[in-house]
């Protein structure tokens, strides 16, 4: 279970392990869900869920970070809320560190050392 705090420079997020539950319940604890609301996005259960798994497979600052271009994309196919093929678009333009890493990693021999 994930547990906000606050100090001078914000929100905090300890670092524990999390499950899908933890991640998209609407309490100040949870954060996927708090951070839809802070951010006025609309989204419903299964889009958060499929977040919540994101978080679960690579981070939830990753998962966090799609929420904005999903709304965006959300936006552009003509809707307010966010639906999970907005988040499935968005996320494969975007790589979270980890795959980004073993990508490199993979790759090492194309780049300049």
């Amino acid at each position: 279970m994930a547990y906000l705090s606050t100090c001078s420079t914000g929100w905090l997020l300890s670092e524990q392990t999390y499950d899908v539950a933890d991640m998209i319940k609407v309490q100040p604890k949870f954060y996927l869900a708090l951070r839809a609301n802070v951010e006025d996005l609309v989204i419903d259960d299964e889009s958060l869920a499929y977040l919540g798994d994101i978080g679960l497979q690579a981070s939830i600052r990753h998962a966090v970070q799609l929420l904005s271009p999903s709304s965006i994309m959300a936006k552009m196919n003509g809707r307010d809320n966010i639906c999970k093929a907005d988040i499935e678009e968005v996320k494969a333009l975007y790589m979270d560190a980890k795959s980004s890493a073993r990508l490199l990693q993979a790759q090492q021999e194309k780049y300049i050392s």
